[in-house]
């Protein structure tokens, strides 16, 4: 790799439709505005070792420390010309692919590596290797010496960008404008890797036919949407934030374009769809986007539902760089992007594997992961990478005569260290890689669940082409059995929809918990769920196992008494209606009402528990008592939120009311003591 001159000039692709300045567009391939061409160039990158500090540049240059890292997505929709990613102390897999796709071709990344490599890293060197990239570490001064030329061929494209005022639009993008130019009304679906243009193509559809429809362009922001305000001007089309789209009205002969769609939650998107006449939506699905397969795999097949007409729109070839750019070959392959899926039907009997992802042989872990993936809305680059450095995280394979079926990623969590329990019971604390027990802890009030040996279902997933036969359900018992030695507890947490309910169900979970929000990724409401199995061979872990189904029951029986009273979102409460018919016909004991009333009443006005968690307790009391705390009474059974509340009563905001409700909290525990 050293001793290879980058060269950034950025060069026009062979083929296409000019564009110029200055053209209005009955006829929508006639030129027009724009500043950039179709690269054919590779991008560059250069490996460091940990000690070598990153070099100042006299170019901008992106530099994506540790503590920036999580900031990735702003970048998405913008481009850069170099780019320093510090892998050293933390590898974000998801910011890697995402900045990576921001270098145009000329270009070069330069990543620092840890000394010692995870099994991650492992795969993206040899990944890196495989696609014929020099991974030997370079020094600090061949760097400086590499990038001090960088940086003064960098000088001169500046000077070639600034003359430029025309460009090429691939043939990709004119045969997609032809095609828009006769769609009046309906979806259009604009999908396609990163690089590949679909920014600049929303900006030459603007500027085609801005004096024929009105264009109200969301996107995460105006620096993301850079290229398409280059592409056309911003007196063609309002902006909206992403924010915004909930009180978006269409007008007449108006147009809602949404850029990086898969960012936007997507029951914001089915709302959209069901209340616009002209919905256009432009994202990758690469997977690291928030939620990005929730985009892919759930709002696109449900469009059908809304439109008449829908147009889909692919672009496939490059324009940000050229054509089998290496880069973007090895992290396609490090992390099993557009993997192929394969084709199967159930034969013979099933066998199952349970290893760790690092265990593997690379064909088994790609197509292991690009089943959860497929098969996911929330699965990302940082998920593979979390499954291969991580020793708690461990996979269940089900194979049928050597052909992959069936997927179930398991977590290893608790028990949670006793100097750790106070902390999370009072929400000061949430340690990473303990959602069952630190959820039990703090959302159910209960410490012993802390202490707990647990595994939690990650995910499960099974081949579309076997579904519906028990395939599911076999690996799942599978893994039932075959951690019944291994842990105290196993549960697992999802979007909750009446279908994977009943398959939860079926399996002997029980649901303990329903969250108080939608989950963004998944528009559904976030369930808590857990089985309790005890092991019959080892008489020293009997105790705790019938512990922890004492446990269950009792939290489940808690759940049927309280759900019906929680407060839910008047907008998404019907999503549940057939749960709280389920729940009325379950047989249960009672729970012991007026100790868990004082417990959540005292947590509440310590400022351990947010509202939220006290008012199906309250709200039942209320019910069927002749309980009266005034206002906290008031707030708990009415179907107003607090914020409401505050305004009703007069408070300065949900902040002031709280506090008074803390207080009030504290006298009806005062007051209960004295009687």
């Amino acid at each position: 790799m050293r001793g290879n001159v980058i060269n950034p000039f950025r060069n026009p692709g062979n083929a296409g439709i000019f564009f110029q300045r200055g053209h209005k567009v009955q006829d929508i391939l006639k030129p027009m505005n724009a500043i950039s061409q179709t690269n054919v160039k590779h991008r560059q990158i250069i490996l460091i070792e940990a000690d070598t500090p990153f070099p100042n540049m006299a170019v901008p240059v992106l530099t994506l420390t540790a503590d920036k890292v999580n900031q990735y997505r702003q970048y998405l929709g913008t481009e850069h010309s170099c780019v320093f990613f510090d892998a050293s102390m933390q590898f974000h897999a998801d910011a890697l692919l995402a900045v990576s796709g921001t270098i145009a071709g000329g270009g070069c990344l330069v990543l620092k590596l840890p000394n010692q490599l995870t099994p991650s890293l492992q795969r993206l060197v040899q990944s890196l290797q495989s696609a014929g990239i020099n991974t030997e570490f370079t020094k600090a001064a061949a760097l400086n010496n590499y990038l001090a030329i960088y940086a003064r061929e960098a000088d001169n494209l500046a000077e070639y960008a600034t003359s430029s005022q025309s460009f090429t639009a691939t043939a990709e993008q004119a045969n997609a404008l032809k095609k828009l130019e006769h769609f009046d009304a309906g979806a259009v679906v604009l999908n396609a890797p990163r690089g590949r243009g679909k920014s600049s193509l929303l900006g030459m559809w603007i500027h085609a036919a801005y004096s024929k429809y009105k264009f109200t362009l969301c996107a995460p922001s105006k620096r993301q949407a850079k290229q398409i305000f280059a592409t056309t001007g911003a007196e063609h089309f309002a902006f909206i934030a992403p924010d915004q789209l909930s009180s978006y009205q269409q007008g007449e002969h108006e147009w809602l374009l949404i850029d990086e769609a898969a960012s936007i939650p997507s029951h914001l998107l089915t709302d959209l769809a069901i209340r616009c006449q002209r919905l256009a939506i432009a994202t990758t699905t690469e997977g690291y986007e928030s939620a990005g397969r929730g985009f892919a795999l759930r709002f696109q097949q449900q469009l059908p539902q809304y439109f008449a007409n829908i147009l889909t729109l692919e672009l496939y070839h490059p324009v940000r760089w050229g054509l089998g750019d290496p880069l973007e070959t090895a992290l396609n392959q490090c992390f099993c992007v557009y993997a192929a899926e394969s084709n199967v039907a159930l034969s013979g009997q099933p066998t199952y594997q349970h290893v760790h992802a690092s265990e593997l042989v690379p064909e088994a872990l790609e197509q292991a992961f690009t089943l959860l993936t497929s098969a996911h809305y929330q699965t990302s680059p940082n998920d593979l990478r979390l499954l291969l450095d991580d020793p708690k995280q461990h996979l269940f394979l089900q194979w049928h005569e050597n052909t992959l079926t069936g997927v179930c990623w398991v977590a290893s969590e608790g028990p949670i260290t006793e100097t750790l329990i106070a902390p999370i019971y009072q929400g000061k604390r949430r340690p990473p890689g303990q959602l069952l027990p630190q959820s039990m802890c703090f959302h159910l009030r209960s410490k012993d669940a802390a202490r707990l040996s647990m595994q939690r279902i990650v995910r499960i997933a099974i081949v579309p082409a076997v579904q519906k036969h028990g395939a599911g359900t076999a690996l799942l018992q599978h893994v039932l059995s075959t951690l019944n030695a291994n842990a105290d507890l196993i549960g697992t947490s999802f979007g909750v929809s009446e279908h994977l309910h009943h398959f939860w169900v079926s399996n002997g979970f029980v649901p303990l918990r329903i969250g108080q929000h939608i989950d963004a990724a998944s528009g559904m409401y976030s369930a808590l769920y857990a089985h309790v199995y005890a092991n019959e061979h080892s008489p020293a872990a009997s105790a705790d196992s019938d512990n922890s189904r004492k446990l269950v029951s009792d939290l489940f029986n808690r759940f049927c008494t309280y759900f019906p009273y929680q407060y839910l979102k008047l907008s998404h409460a019907q999503q549940l209606q057939w749960l709280n018919a389920w729940v009325t016909k379950q047989q249960r004991e009672e729970p012991q009402k007026s100790q868990i009333l004082h417990t959540y009443l005292a947590d509440f006005a310590a400022g351990h528990i947010p509202f939220e968690l006290l008012q199906p307790i309250l709200a039942e009391a209320a019910f069927n008592t002749e309980l009266e705390y005034g206002l906290l009474t008031h707030c708990a059974v009415n179907a107003s939120s607090l914020a409401d509340n505050a305004i009703e009563a007069g408070f300065h905001g949900k902040a002031d009311l709280l506090t008074h409700l803390r207080a009030l909290a504290m006298e009806a525990l005062n007051s209960n003591t004295q009687t």
